[in-house]
């Protein structure tokens, strides 16, 4: 699934350690292009070197408030600041603008500890205006074993994350919301909100579908029906996240629909394994529907929308047979 991308020109290097070949280098230079980071006196970045909660809300805070008002905060109420700690007015900006919590809520902000992902998630969407409870809120889905309970504080962030590119599933199949973050770590994830705020992530996005549609039905040949509707959920929120930003593109509305066919298979293997036959046929109907749908969209979806069709029939078949012999 691929749309016609603008070429851009390669950015001369900026850092010492952040080579053209690097993976954050495109990051680093746009962001340091911003004067939203900036290296090292050496000339290096350090894109390793780990990143503490002080830090990340700065690089966060920093390109959206006037430094004026900055320097009008003289105070915070966070107990663990010390008076004329050089982050204290971006924490108590935040704090101030529901960004982050505090007191009473939380009287520490611990801002010597590494951030971690889930944290970093939040505190770049809330300073951004961005309501993940609302964006895409109607898909309460589970993403992955460590991403499986949609009640957790850090699930909307997470979702939108995989809806924006942001973050992509790992090969070992988890998300990984408590990972301790890098510098070279929060320059990709600004620089990949930032590009899809500009509409610059819908290839992205719809390769990232596309990839878990493969991961999906891997999944279904293995037998693993729970990674498989992980892997389905995960392609449906790409495909969703692509079409909020470029909702008129027929290759972004097709993806959307091929995405929602794969979870009608998956959905149609549970039922399978339950002995629903009746069910699994109509969730395999349903996914052939979809599937014509999105050929009707877009031509370039043909290949894989016949596929989708193809096991949508065998399964049904298979249903029907065993369904007879009951």
């Amino acid at each position: 699934m691929a749309l016609t991308a603008p070429v851009f020109a390669q950015q001369p290097q900026s850092f010492s350690d952040v080579p053209p070949d690097h993976e954050a280098y495109e990051a680093a230079e746009f962001l340091r292009s911003q004067q939203i980071i900036k290296g090292y006196d050496d000339g290096t970045f350090k894109p390793d070197k780990q990143v503490n909660r002080a830090e990340a809300l700065k690089i966060i805070i920093s390109p959206l408030i006037d430094q004026a008002a900055l320097d009008q905060v003289k105070e915070t109420l966070f107990k663990d600041i010390p008076e004329g700690a050089w982050f204290m007015s971006y924490v108590e900006a935040a704090r101030q603008n529901g960004i982050i919590d505090g007191p009473p809520k939380k009287l520490k902000f611990n801002g010597d500890d590494t951030i971690i992902t889930a944290e970093f998630l939040k505190i770049m969407q809330l300073a951004n205006r961005i309501d993940p409870e609302v964006f895409l809120g109607e898909l309460d889905i589970p993403l992955s074993t460590d991403v499986a309970d949609v009640s957790a504080w850090f699930y909307p962030y997470i979702r939108y994350a995989f809806a924006s590119s942001m973050i992509m599933i790992n090969l070992d199949g988890l998300i990984h919301p408590e990972y301790q973050l890098t510098r070279g770590d929060t320059a990709l994830l600004m620089h990949r909100f930032m590009m899809y705020q500009q509409e610059r992530r819908t290839q992205a996005l719809l390769s990232e579908a596309e990839q878990e549609m493969i991961i999906t039905l891997s999944m279904l040949d293995q037998g693993n029906i729970t990674q498989a509707e992980f892997a389905a959920n995960r392609a449906l929120v790409a495909a969703r996240g692509a079409h909020a930003k470029r909702s008129e593109e027929p290759i972004v509305k097709g993806a959307v629909k091929i995405t929602e066919a794969f979870i009608e298979l998956t959905k149609g293997y549970r039922k399978g394994s339950e002995e629903k036959y009746n069910d699994v046929i109509t969730h395999c109907g349903n996914a052939w529907n979809l599937a014509t749908r999105a050929k009707e969209l877009s031509p370039n979806l043909l290949t894989i929308a016949d596929q989708v069709q193809n096991i949508s029939k065998k399964m049904a078949d298979s249903a029907r047979t065993l369904k007879a012999q009951q």
